[in-house]
């Protein structure tokens, strides 16, 4: 099917008029996108606000419920204020960990006293967002704006999908000082944060001599079945862990940690959803779509008026 117009004009003056009507939609477009950018700045400010602490008193905060399903493993809660975990308590029955003294457990808490554990991943988070706000509030033109706030938004909201690995087992060691009484030698800690929720992962480990002393090794007698319920489970609905416990497989792996080698005995992984970091979540999510389909409609117009001048 063709289209034609009558009476016919020269093509010219045809260029022309598809010129003038490309810049004219070019305009209308840029002047629309002002109204996308205030979105943005709206939007980034409400993450700004859920990242940041809207008190100086921090005896308030987020507090989340730390809780293993169907086992004792790992009960207890941590308090979140900004980018830091500034309260915690846990209570831990794992292969290896003493009962501390007057409890029928092993204790974890954070020392009252001390500067709590900095989550870096919100750090990250809390800067790109401010890095996103100075570009949208800035003196450049909206392709520049549009494309560095869609560049920021997308690095915050990968922070909050996942941290990196070296700052996880067995790459990075919590100081054992920031708990009170301190890190048991023989536990491994990492905190981090995995899709908005705040994760904690244990391990008891097995120290190994030097490898010039080392017999044959076998696979260590693993706490549950690998074929147990939790596990046919995990299976069936596609979760990679379980829950609880290693399997054989992760048992025989050697890992190099804090100097020396080691190998997993048990494993322990609580996730509790923060529900002002689902909300940072989901609002980077939405700009980052608003945001892409802004750059994507600049540039098809953009291509546009190229072509006709």
């Amino acid at each position: 099917m063709a289209a034609a117009l009558y009476p016919p004009r020269p093509e010219q003056d045809t260029l022309k008029a598809e010129e003038e009507s490309a810049a004219r939609e070019l305009s209308w477009l840029l002047s629309s996108l002002q109204e996308t950018i205030d979105n943005v700045r709206s939007g980034l400010q409400e993450c700004s606000d859920h990242l940041t602490p809207r008190t100086t008193n921090t005896t308030t905060g987020t507090t989340l419920v730390l809780s293993s399903p169907r086992s004792e493993s790992l009960k207890g809660y941590a308090t979140r204020v900004a980018n830091k975990i500034i309260k915690s308590d846990m209570q831990v029955k794992m292969y290896g960990l003493p009962n501390t003294k007057g409890f029928a457990c092993h204790k974890l808490s954070l020392d009252p006293k001390g500067k709590g554990i900095v989550l870096e991943q919100l750090t990250d988070v809390g800067n790109y967002v401010a890095e996103s706000l100075d570009i949208v509030n800035g003196g450049m033109d909206v392709a520049e704006k549009l494309g560095g706030a869609m560049r920021c938004v997308h690095a915050a909201r990968e922070a909050l999908r996942g941290t990196q690995e070296h700052r996880l087992f067995p790459y990075h060691a919590v100081d054992p000082r920031i708990f009170d009484p301190l890190l048991h030698t023989h536990l491994a800690f990492d905190l981090y944060i995995s899709e908005a929720a705040l994760v904690v992962e244990l391990r008891t480990l097995d120290p190994l001599p030097p490898p010039e002393y080392r017999g044959p090794t076998f696979a260590l007698p693993s706490l549950e079945s690998p074929f147990g319920f939790r596990e046919r489970f995990a299976a069936a609905v596609g979760l990679r862990n379980g829950g609880n416990g290693v399997g054989a497989g992760n048992q025989d792996q050697i890992y190099s940690y804090k100097g020396g080698d080691v190998r997993v005995r048990e494993r322990v992984r609580v996730e509790s959803q923060d529900p002002s970091l689902m909300a940072v979540w989901a609002k980077l999510g939405g700009l980052e779509h608003a945001l892409g389909l802004a750059i994507k409609s600049l540039d098809i117009v953009k291509s546009a008026v190229g072509v006709c001048q």
